[in-house]
Protein backbone atom coordinates (compact mmCIF):
# COMPACT_ATOMS: atom_id res chain seq x y z
CA UNK A 1 0.00 0.00 0.00
CA UNK A 2 2.54 2.36 0.62
CA UNK A 3 5.60 3.26 -1.33
CA UNK A 4 8.98 3.50 0.25
CA UNK A 5 11.24 5.11 -2.33
CA UNK A 6 8.05 7.43 -3.09
CA UNK A 7 8.43 8.79 0.71
CA UNK A 8 11.95 9.17 0.66
CA UNK A 9 11.50 11.21 -3.03
CA UNK A 10 9.14 13.34 -1.79
CA UNK A 11 10.99 14.03 1.71
CA UNK A 12 14.52 14.13 -0.21
CA UNK A 13 13.01 16.79 -2.46
CA UNK A 14 11.85 18.64 0.22
CA UNK A 15 15.08 19.06 2.23
CA UNK A 16 17.00 19.78 -0.83
CA UNK A 17 15.09 22.73 -1.38
CA UNK A 18 16.10 23.89 2.32
CA UNK A 19 19.69 23.21 1.51
CA UNK A 20 19.26 25.26 -1.45
CA UNK A 21 17.09 28.27 0.30
CA UNK A 22 19.36 28.89 3.30
CA UNK A 23 22.47 28.33 0.59
CA UNK A 24 20.92 31.45 -1.59
CA UNK A 25 20.53 33.31 1.77
CA UNK A 26 24.06 32.40 2.70
CA UNK A 27 23.20 31.26 6.12
CA UNK A 28 25.85 30.44 8.61
CA UNK A 29 24.08 27.60 9.25
CA UNK A 30 22.33 24.51 7.32
CA UNK A 31 19.60 21.87 8.11
CA UNK A 32 22.04 19.75 9.65
CA UNK A 33 21.97 22.10 12.89
CA UNK A 34 18.05 22.16 12.85
CA UNK A 35 16.95 20.30 15.83
CA UNK A 36 14.30 17.42 15.32
CA UNK A 37 11.44 19.29 16.38
CA UNK A 38 12.65 21.85 13.61
CA UNK A 39 12.93 19.22 10.72
CA UNK A 40 9.74 17.58 11.67
CA UNK A 41 7.47 20.94 9.42
CA UNK A 42 10.45 21.14 6.73
CA UNK A 43 9.55 17.47 6.48
CA UNK A 44 5.71 17.62 6.47
CA UNK A 45 5.64 20.40 4.18
CA UNK A 46 8.06 18.03 1.55
CA UNK A 47 4.25 16.45 1.01
CA UNK A 48 2.47 19.46 0.08
CA UNK A 49 2.31 18.98 -3.70
CA UNK A 50 1.44 14.88 -2.88
CA UNK A 51 -1.76 13.39 -2.78
CA UNK A 52 -0.53 11.94 0.41
CA UNK A 53 -1.65 14.17 3.63
CA UNK A 54 0.65 14.73 6.38
CA UNK A 55 -0.09 15.18 9.90
CA UNK A 56 2.44 16.11 12.70
CA UNK A 57 2.43 15.15 16.50
CA UNK A 58 -0.54 12.43 16.34
CA UNK A 59 -1.64 10.26 19.03
CA UNK A 60 -0.77 6.70 19.13
CA UNK A 61 -3.68 4.73 18.10
CA UNK A 62 -3.83 2.59 20.96
CA UNK A 63 -3.62 3.31 24.67
CA UNK A 64 -3.32 1.10 27.90
CA UNK A 65 -5.21 3.41 30.01
CA UNK A 66 -9.02 2.71 29.08
CA UNK A 67 -9.50 6.61 29.42
CA UNK A 68 -6.15 8.27 29.29
CA UNK A 69 -5.36 12.01 29.39
CA UNK A 70 -3.30 13.09 26.76
CA UNK A 71 -0.03 13.14 28.58
CA UNK A 72 -0.11 9.55 29.64
CA UNK A 73 -0.61 8.74 25.42
CA UNK A 74 2.60 8.96 23.32
CA UNK A 75 3.04 10.78 20.18
CA UNK A 76 4.29 9.81 16.59
CA UNK A 77 6.39 12.63 14.34
CA UNK A 78 4.84 12.11 11.04
CA UNK A 79 1.60 10.42 9.91
CA UNK A 80 0.62 10.26 6.36
CA UNK A 81 -3.00 9.33 5.05
CA UNK A 82 -3.70 7.80 1.83
CA UNK A 83 -5.22 9.75 -0.76
CA UNK A 84 -8.50 11.26 0.17
CA UNK A 85 -7.63 11.33 3.51
CA UNK A 86 -7.90 14.59 5.15
CA UNK A 87 -8.02 13.50 8.94
CA UNK A 88 -7.07 10.24 11.32
CA UNK A 89 -10.01 8.31 13.36
CA UNK A 90 -8.63 8.05 16.56
CA UNK A 91 -10.28 4.98 18.54
CA UNK A 92 -9.05 6.36 21.80
CA UNK A 93 -11.09 9.52 21.59
CA UNK A 94 -14.20 7.53 20.25
CA UNK A 95 -14.30 5.28 23.20
CA UNK A 96 -13.86 8.41 25.47
CA UNK A 97 -16.61 9.54 24.20
CA UNK A 98 -18.66 6.10 24.74
CA UNK A 99 -17.88 6.39 27.89
CA UNK A 100 -18.94 9.91 29.05
CA UNK A 101 -22.32 8.94 28.18
CA UNK A 102 -22.43 5.89 31.10
CA UNK A 103 -24.53 6.72 33.55
CA UNK A 104 -26.53 9.53 31.56
CA UNK A 105 -30.23 9.20 29.63
CA UNK A 106 -27.95 8.41 26.58
CA UNK A 107 -26.31 5.32 28.12
CA UNK A 108 -28.99 3.09 26.29
CA UNK A 109 -28.45 4.70 23.07
CA UNK A 110 -24.86 5.10 22.85
CA UNK A 111 -22.46 4.05 20.26
CA UNK A 112 -18.94 4.33 19.38
CA UNK A 113 -18.74 6.92 16.53
CA UNK A 114 -17.54 4.85 13.47
CA UNK A 115 -14.96 6.46 10.86
CA UNK A 116 -16.56 8.82 9.16
CA UNK A 117 -15.66 9.11 4.76
CA UNK A 118 -13.37 11.47 4.91
CA UNK A 119 -11.07 9.76 8.10
CA UNK A 120 -8.25 7.32 7.99
CA UNK A 121 -8.23 3.85 9.98
CA UNK A 122 -5.06 4.47 11.73
CA UNK A 123 -4.69 0.69 10.18
CA UNK A 124 -4.35 2.15 6.81
CA UNK A 125 -2.17 5.41 7.81
CA UNK A 126 1.90 4.88 7.09
CA UNK A 127 2.90 6.31 11.15
CA UNK A 128 6.83 7.53 10.96
CA UNK A 129 9.45 7.85 13.88
CA UNK A 130 12.12 10.51 13.10
CA UNK A 131 15.73 10.19 14.16
CA UNK A 132 18.55 13.28 13.05
CA UNK A 133 22.26 11.95 13.50
CA UNK A 134 24.75 14.67 12.45
CA UNK A 135 28.50 13.32 12.19
CA UNK A 136 29.24 16.46 13.57
CA UNK A 137 27.07 18.96 15.46
CA UNK A 138 27.03 22.40 17.49
CA UNK A 139 27.82 22.35 20.76
CA UNK A 140 27.33 26.14 22.63
CA UNK A 141 27.32 26.75 19.26
CA UNK A 142 30.77 25.59 18.65
CA UNK A 143 30.66 23.03 15.71
CA UNK A 144 32.43 19.68 16.48
CA UNK A 145 32.80 16.13 16.12
CA UNK A 146 29.60 14.21 17.55
CA UNK A 147 31.17 11.88 20.38
CA UNK A 148 27.71 10.20 20.83
CA UNK A 149 27.07 9.50 17.15
CA UNK A 150 27.24 5.56 17.02
CA UNK A 151 25.57 5.33 20.54
CA UNK A 152 22.38 7.36 18.88
CA UNK A 153 22.25 5.31 15.52
CA UNK A 154 21.86 2.05 17.35
CA UNK A 155 19.34 3.73 20.59
CA UNK A 156 17.40 6.25 18.79
CA UNK A 157 15.91 3.49 15.95
CA UNK A 158 15.45 0.21 17.79
CA UNK A 159 13.56 2.12 20.94
CA UNK A 160 11.04 3.92 18.01
CA UNK A 161 10.80 0.33 16.07
CA UNK A 162 9.81 -1.24 19.84
CA UNK A 163 7.26 1.72 20.39
CA UNK A 164 5.91 1.60 16.94
CA UNK A 165 5.74 -2.37 16.93
CA UNK A 166 3.93 -3.17 20.21
CA UNK A 167 0.98 -0.85 19.03
CA UNK A 168 -1.49 -3.02 17.60
CA UNK A 169 -3.83 -0.99 15.47
CA UNK A 170 -0.52 0.35 13.58
CA UNK A 171 0.08 -2.12 10.46
CA UNK A 172 2.10 0.63 8.19
CA UNK A 173 5.50 1.90 10.23
CA UNK A 174 9.00 3.13 9.55
CA UNK A 175 11.88 4.66 11.29
CA UNK A 176 13.16 8.05 8.95
CA UNK A 177 16.63 8.32 10.32
CA UNK A 178 18.56 11.25 8.73
CA UNK A 179 22.30 11.50 8.85
CA UNK A 180 24.59 14.04 8.31
CA UNK A 181 28.06 12.88 7.07
CA UNK A 182 31.56 14.06 6.01
CA UNK A 183 31.75 11.72 3.52
CA UNK A 184 29.36 10.49 0.90
CA UNK A 185 29.76 6.65 1.32
CA UNK A 186 29.94 7.07 5.36
CA UNK A 187 26.12 7.33 5.86
CA UNK A 188 24.76 4.26 3.82
CA UNK A 189 27.75 2.25 5.60
CA UNK A 190 26.98 3.29 9.33
CA UNK A 191 23.05 2.82 8.42
CA UNK A 192 23.11 -0.81 6.87
CA UNK A 193 25.54 -1.52 9.99
CA UNK A 194 23.53 -0.24 12.08
CA UNK A 195 20.27 -1.99 11.19
CA UNK A 196 21.96 -5.47 10.65
CA UNK A 197 22.59 -5.27 14.31
CA UNK A 198 19.23 -4.07 15.36
CA UNK A 199 17.87 -7.17 13.23
CA UNK A 200 20.39 -9.20 15.02
CA UNK A 201 18.85 -7.79 18.16
CA UNK A 202 14.99 -9.24 16.66
CA UNK A 203 13.67 -5.57 16.48
CA UNK A 204 10.97 -5.07 13.86
CA UNK A 205 12.53 -3.58 11.43
CA UNK A 206 13.82 -4.41 7.84
CA UNK A 207 16.58 -2.82 5.67
CA UNK A 208 16.23 0.23 4.49
CA UNK A 209 15.43 2.20 1.64
CA UNK A 210 18.29 5.12 1.17
CA UNK A 211 18.97 8.33 -0.44
CA UNK A 212 22.38 10.34 -0.40
CA UNK A 213 22.67 13.97 -1.37
CA UNK A 214 24.97 16.89 -1.30
CA UNK A 215 24.43 19.79 1.36
CA UNK A 216 26.82 23.07 1.59
CA UNK A 217 29.54 22.45 4.55
CA UNK A 218 29.42 24.28 7.20
CA UNK A 219 30.31 22.22 10.57
CA UNK A 220 32.14 19.12 8.76
CA UNK A 221 29.00 17.79 7.11
CA UNK A 222 28.50 17.36 3.16
CA UNK A 223 26.47 15.06 2.99
CA UNK A 224 22.92 13.80 4.11
CA UNK A 225 22.06 10.08 4.00
CA UNK A 226 17.82 8.99 4.10
CA UNK A 227 16.98 5.95 5.71
CA UNK A 228 13.52 4.80 5.84
CA UNK A 229 13.28 1.89 7.86
CA UNK A 230 10.31 -0.22 7.22
CA UNK A 231 8.56 -1.48 10.45
CA UNK A 232 8.41 -5.51 9.83
CA UNK A 233 5.39 -6.66 11.45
Amino acid sequence: MWCLPSILEYIQLGLEQEDHLLRDQHAVRGIDALRETELHPLICQSFTASPTHCLREVYYPSSPHEAPRGSQRDRCDLVLLPDGKKSLYDPVHAHKELLSASGTLFEPVAQTPEIEPHECDPRDAMWIEIKIIPQFRYVDGVPGPNAKYAHELLSGPGTDAIKLGADPMIAHGGLLVVLFNELQEAGVHDLSIAMRELIDRDLPVGMPEMETFPIVDRCGNAFCTLGLIPLRL
